[in-house]
């Protein structure tokens, strides 16, 4: 919806755009498409600022000024024969039949024609593109101003949940993989597995925070996975004496974690609380 929302947002600004710079059709069927595509595009782009705010939760109200735009898109081409503007009872009820100026219809508007079948007049209105283009324009750069100051809002309500919890601090320090490098003599093999424990217990912390974020879902979150299992696999070559197998590993083990170290360093930048627009 996210996706789709933003489309028509910005393909319907294209529309509006070419409109203005493109000259207006002389065949009166092509006045007509011009006439009901533009006036389609109202609503279209309406409705995806709508949508925007289901995605985010946020509450939509919709303005006096894009309601008056909208009953002008439904009386001159969305209900043109019957359009009800009052309620659905028959005290409340406020038909019209519409009808377009074939003659006035310009790249600047036209005239529309309304019979009320309540009080028996027809009136005439003079409906100008160029300024119900503007009135939408400006009241769309209020709403998306507004939708982004909600997100900025809820983005850090959710960032101070983690504010005192930096993910670089979570991965271990140089200090243990130096120890890691005991494996190559007896004595001091028990360092080794001491050191490996460690940086396990470590990256099995920062596994959890990550999911704590929803970041699982992530392209990179499947490195933390690998890498795990390739802490197992040093334990395991450790274990059976395998040292070439131990020294591959070794090494995979401490180059990756300066890896993470800038992965996650990039993450927490992008957990800093932000100011509100």
């Amino acid at each position: 919806m996210l996706c789709s929302a933003l489309d028509v947002l910005g393909d319907t600004s294209i529309a509006f755009k070419d409109y203005l710079q493109t000259e207006f059709p002389k065949e009166t069927g092509l006045k007509y498409i011009y006439c009901y595509g533009i006036l389609q595009c109202f609503i279209l782009q309406q409705d995806s600022l709508k949508h925007l705010y289901e995605v985010f939760a946020v509450q939509w109200e919709v303005t006096s000024e894009l309601k008056q735009i909208r009953k002008v898109r439904n009386a001159s081409i969305g209900h043109t024969v019957l359009n009800n503007e009052g309620g659905r009872s028959e005290k409340d009820r406020n038909e019209f039949n519409n009808f377009i100026s074939r003659i006035t219809i310009n790249k600047f508007g036209f005239d529309l024609l309304r019979y009320s079948k309540k009080t028996k007049d027809t009136v005439y209105e003079e409906i100008h593109i160029h300024e119900l283009l503007t009135k939408q324009l400006d009241e769309v750069i209020v709403l998306l101003r507004r939708l982004i100051k909600e997100i900025i809002t809820m983005e850090n309500e959710e960032k101070k949940k983690f504010e005192n919890e930096k993910l670089v601090d979570l991965l271990p320090i140089s200090y243990w993989f130096e120890k890691i490098h005991s494996i190559y003599d007896e004595q001091n093999k028990l360092f080794a597995y001491t050191a490996l424990d460690h940086i396990q217990k470590q990256y099995l912390e920062l596994k959890q925070s990550l999911e704590n974020r929803l970041l699982q879902g992530e392209d990179w979150f499947n490195e933390i996975k690998d890498y795990l299992v390739a802490i197992e696999l040093m334990r395991k070559s450790m274990l059976d004496n395998d040292e070439h197998t131990a020294r591959i590993c070794n090494f995979y083990l401490d180059e990756k974690n300066d890896y993470f170290k800038r992965l996650m360093a990039e993450i927490d930048e992008k957990y800093e609380i932000r100011n509100d627009l």
